[in-house]
């Protein structure tokens, strides 16, 4: 790569970074072309030749927060295959990563409630969720090695474990840490625990 494409790469990348921050700071609605740029020290100009349209570039942006999360997910589990030490010490790395960057988790809501109703952020407000799914189904390879089968389909099991772990960053969000969010962690580990049995023991119907 030639150091002209390095520069253009980073002022790039540099203007995704601002939109990032604009979006946690002030909102998906006041998130314009015109703030981005402001906020990345550019001419607004710049930032349509980079990235086209405001909703190209916040596609790229939930890539790129989802790229993010999704590379802390995988790396919390990476190497555990036990289901109770996945519930516990994997669900303590995830929520420790997921926890440490409050401006990505907002811009990744944002964005995500935006997308209800704008159909030109639906695809990629899924991609997050597909790539959760994704290492979730690739930690259960690794529990089924060991000779345990899931208590319900792989389906239901992983849309249950997405649909629990937004919720509880959503009360994190809105009410940080508090004794009932804990107690209720606790309880959402021994239930991921749960979908985990012993291939010789009867699935649950």
């Amino acid at each position: 790569m030639t150091q002209r494409a390095i520069r253009r790469e980073a002022r790039a990348e540099a203007i995704v970074a601002a939109c990032l921050r604009c979006i946690a700071r002030d909102g998906y609605a006041a998130t314009s072309l015109a703030a981005i740029a402001r906020e990345a020290s550019v001419d607004k100009r710049l930032v349509a030749y980079y990235h086209g349209s405001r909703e190209q570039l916040l596609d790229r942006v939930v890539r790129h927060v989802a790229d993010q999360l999704i590379d802390r997910l995988r790396a919390a589990i990476d190497g555990i295959a036990d289901p109770l030490e996945i519930a516990q010490v994997g669900f303590d790395r995830i929520w420790q990563s997921l926890t440490t960057d409050r401006a990505l988790l907002v811009a990744w809501l944002a964005i995500k409630a935006e997308a209800i109703a704008n159909v030109e952020l639906q695809e990629g407000a899924r991609y997050l969720n597909d790539g959760f799914r994704a290492v979730i189904r690739e930690a259960w390879v690794g529990i089924e090695a060991r000779g345990f089968r899931a208590r319900m389909s792989m389906e239901r099991m992983t849309l249950m474990i997405v649909a629990s772990i937004q919720g509880l960053v959503m009360e994190w969000l809105a009410y940080g840490d508090t004794p009932e969010l804990a107690e209720t962690i606790a309880d959402f580990q021994a239930w991921i625990a749960s979908f985990a049995r012993p291939a010789r023991e009867p699935a649950t119907p």
